[in-house]
């Protein structure tokens, strides 16, 4: 039975879960999981226990035990099926996901109906109601 071994410290190895099972039955192999990119410990591991009588056995006696001064979760290793990530959403059509040439405005990128009207004749400059702090006030 795949047990899995989890809340390891870093500084746990593969012998010490080895020497922590070592009395329960038979063990067939012991990984720790490592980061595929820094090499870290990602701090659980699983060990493969035969037979299952003394799989529960170690599950049960070494629940909550602590090694390294940090408290362990032991429990059978159940794989889970991944469902796929995509099943909900529709297919795009062609190479742009926007539909009919939606786009995200939000009222930012387009001027607002109200200040292209306030927009003077001649000066191509829109009209403001009071200056901001660096510009100059629009003659009459």
């Amino acid at each position: 039975m795949n047990i899995f071994v989890g809340n390891l410290p870093a500084s746990v190895t593969v012998a010490d879960l080895r020497r922590l099972l070592n009395g329960y039955g038979t063990i067939i192999d012991a990984i720790l999981m490592r980061d595929t990119t820094t090499g870290l410990p990602l701090g659980y591991g699983h060990v493969y226990l035969v037979p299952e009588q003394a799989a529960f056995e170690a599950i049960v006696d070494l629940q909550h035990t602590r090694l390294k001064d940090s408290p362990i979760v032991v429990r059978e290793c159940v794989y889970r099926a991944r469902p796929d990530r995509r099943t909900g959403r529709l297919p795009w059509k062609g190479a742009e996901r926007r539909v009919s040439n939606s786009r995200r405005h939000n009222g930012h990128d387009r001027p607002a109906a109200s200040e292209s009207r306030r927009v003077k004749r001649g000066t191509g400059r829109k009209a403001s109601r009071s200056p901001g702090r660096n510009q100059r006030p629009l003659s009459p």
